[in-house]
C-alpha cells in the first residue's frame, strides 16, 4: 500500500483537478519494473498511474507514451490508453496518469476456437498490422527487415545456448529454422510485438482494449501471433489467423511456423531471465517447459518449423510456398545487438553468409 499511496500523491500532483478519492494497487507490470495503481475520482471514473522503478523501465514507459500518442489518433476499433497527466517530482522518476482501459485478461485455456472472441482477436491483430508503416517510421520507431529479424534471433539463440541448459535437440531445431530463408519470406508491417493474454483485454466476447504498446515497430507480423502458439491451443491460432486473413489482403503461408518459433524462443528467454536474475523457481519452470518441448520434438508431435509446411499431429495447415528460393541480400553488420532490460547487452558475433543461411 505504501507504493500505492506514493503513486496516488504523484498522480494528484499531475492532475489535481480530478480529485482522486480512492487508490488500489494494480499488478506490477514488466516483471516488477513498473509500479501501477488504479485511482478513482469523485465521479467514480477510473485512472491508472504508472511509474518505472528503473531507468530502463522509465524509458520503456516514455516509449509507450509516444506510441499511444500515435495509435490513439487512428480511430482503432478498440480502446488504447490515453495520457491525462504526468509529473516529474523531485526524487522520483516520471509518473504517468492514464485513463483506465476496461476489460479482463484472456484465458487462452478456456477460449472457444469457434467463438466470437477468437474472431475478434484475429480482426484486432489485422487492424494493428494495417497501421501505416510510414507513420511508424516517421515517428521514430524501429523497423526490421527479414534479414535483420534473422540476425536478432540468431543473437537471441546464441544467448540461450550460452546458458548450457537448453536441450541440444531444441538448439538444433531453432538453428535450422533460422537458416531456412524461405521461412522468413514476409512483408514487414506494423507490429505490436507484446500481445499476450494480459495486454489484450476482452468484454462481452469482443476485444475491448490493447495495452503495452512500448514495443511498437515495423517487423515480422508473426510476432503478434506467438502468444496464440502456446502448447495445446493450435486451434485458436488457426481460427484467429483465418479471421486475420479475412480482414487483410495478404499472403504469408509461413506465419504460423514463425509464430511457433518465436513462442519457443520466448520460453527459452524465460529460462535465461531466471538465470540472469538468480530466481531458481523461474529456472526450474523454464527447464521443465523446455524439457517438455524437447520431448515433443523427439516424439515428432511438435509443429514443423519449415517453410510452406506448418503441420503437426495437432497443428494446422498452411498452403505450400513457392519452391523458388528468393534472392536475399545479407549485409554484414557486426554492430547490431539484441537488448532487453532483463539481460546484459551482448554484441552479435561475426558470421559469414553461409553460417547465417
Amino acid at each position: 500500500m505504501g507504493n500505492s499511496l506514493i503513486l496516488a500523491s504523484l498522480a494528484t500532483d499531475a492532475v489535481s483537478n480530478l480529485g482522486f478519492r480512492d487508490v488500489k494497487e494494480l499488478t506490477s507490470q514488466q516483471g516488477g519494473s513498473i509500479d501501477s495503481a488504479m485511482l478513482t475520482d469523485g465521479d467514480g471514473n477510473h485512472y491508472a498511474v504508472r511509474m518505472g522503478s528503473t531507468d530502463a523501465a522509465s524509458l520503456e514507459l516514455a516509449t509507450e507514451v509516444a506510441a499511444l500518442k500515435l495509435v490513439g489518433s487512428l480511430g482503432l476499433p478498440f480502446k488504447v490508453s490515453k495520457v491525462v497527466g504526468e509529473t516529474r517530482a523531485r526524487g522520483f522518476r516520471p509518473a504517468i496518469v492514464f485513463d483506465f482501459v476496461y476489460g479482463k485478461p484472456i484465458d487462452l485455456g478456456r477460449l472457444d476456437a469457434t467463438g466470437t472472441l477468437v474472431e475478434s482477436i484475429g480482426a484486432t491483430i489485422a487492424k494493428i498490422h494495417g497501421i501505416s508503416s510510414e507513420l511508424i517510421q516517421e515517428a521514430g520507431f524501429p523497423e526490421f527487415s527479414a534479414q535483420e529479424t534473422i540476425r536478432l534471433r540468431l543473437n537471441q539463440l546464441d544467448r540461450l545456448a550460452g546458458t548450457g541448459k537448453i536441450p541440444k535437440v531444441l538448439l538444433d531445431r531453432w538453428s535450422e529454422a533460422l537458416e531456412n530463408v524461405n521461412l522468413f519470406r514476409f512483408t514487414p508491417t506494423a507490429v505490436h510485438s507484446n500481445l499476450n493474454s494480459v495486454n489484450v483485454l476482452e468484454l462481452d466476447g469482443q476485444v475491448s482494449g490493447v495495452l503495452g504498446w512500448h514495443g511498437l515497430k515495423v517487423g515480422d507480423p508473426a510476432e503478434d501471433f506467438a502468444w496464440l502458439a502456446a502448447p495445446g491451443v493450435n486451434e485458436l491460432m488457426d481460427a484467429a489467423r483465418f479471421a486475420y486473413l479475412s480482414a487483410r489482403e495478404t499472403t504469408d503461408p509461413n506465419l504460423g511456423a514463425r509464430a511457433h518459433l518465436y513462442d519457443e524462443l520466448t520460453r527459452g528467454s524465460w529460462l535465461l531471465h531466471g538465470i540472469t536474475t538468480g530466481d531458481e523457481s523461474i529456472v526450474a519452470d523454464g527447464v521443465a517447459m523446455l524439457g517438455g518441448l524437447a520431448a515433443e520434438v523427439e516424439e515428432g508431435i511438435a509443429p514443423v518449423l519449415i517453410a510452406g509446411s506448418f503441420a503437426s499431429s495437432g497443428g494446422g495447415f498452411l498452403e505450400t510456398a513457392d519452391d523458388v528460393e528468393p534472392e536475399l541480400v545479407v549485409e554484414q553488420d557486426t554492430h547490431m545487438t539484441f537488448v532487453d532490460d532483463k539481460t546484459r547487452e551482448i554484441e552479435l558475433p561475426e558470421k559469414t553468409d553461409d553460417e547465417l543461411f
